[in-house]
């Protein structure tokens, strides 16, 4: 779509994560007539939840990886843009190119976006110096490249206070690479602390009771 051209699309979906995909393809098989428009820049998806794998060795990142193109519904519009406004009592979202999206709903599935600055030093340090997350293509690989050369000491995992894209992610890492280090011989003098700022360690009963067995 040209810059600066002002477009009506009647479902307009922002974000072509999974979720904004899920919902379009959903959207499209109970209505095929119905028109939509997906709001997305990035010419790859990425399947995030794989990157606790990632972070155990079990997969590459680019395995992850594929082409947007490939999973956008077929008859779906892709607009290749970033969104600028959402102008909710107009109707209308804003792109960065200048283009003019009118809506009769909308569907925000944007994602949380990690701020690494809100940690002083951690910015900076992320991917060095035994400082890892598997929240990020670029720094998944780095967690396996520490738990396979860990030679023991202090493992510290922990669990943000804020809005994560998955709650277990901080936990299943800490297991995986538990496994790792007593297959490579330094659990025995190791220690693996998890921390978090949560009342217990998981939030549903059933399930927090085994977890805390572990």
């Amino acid at each position: 779509m040209a810059a600066a051209a002002t477009k009506h699309i009647p479902v307009l979906i922002l974000g072509g994560g999974s979720a904004g995909i899920s919902v379009a393809a959903r959207l499209r098989r109970a209505k095929h007539s119905l028109g939509l428009g997906i709001v997305e820049p990035s010419e790859s998806h990425y399947y995030q939840p794989l990157w606790t794998l990632v972070g155990a060795g079990v997969f590459p990142p680019e395995a992850s990886r594929r082409r947007e193109a490939d999973y956008i519904p077929a008859g779906v519009d892709w607009i290749h843009d970033r969104v600028a406004a959402i102008q909710p009592e107009r109707k209308a979202v804003l792109t960065e190119a200048g283009c003019q999206l009118t809506y009769d709903w909308l569907v925000v599935a944007l994602g949380i976006q990690i701020d690494w600055n809100a940690i002083p030093g951690l910015a900076e340090g992320i991917g060095t110096r035994g400082i890892c997350s598997n929240y990020s293509y670029q720094h998944a690989a780095y967690t396996w490249e520490c738990i396979r050369s860990f030679p023991g000491g202090t493992a510290l995992f922990t669990m943000p206070n804020t809005a994560v894209k998955c709650g277990g992610a901080p936990q299943k890492i800490m297991y995986l690479a538990d496994d790792a280090f007593r297959r490579s011989g330094v659990r025995e003098k190791s220690e693996v602390v998890f921390a978090t700022p949560q009342q217990a360690i998981f939030s549903v009963p059933k399930y927090r009771k085994t977890l805390e067995a572990v």
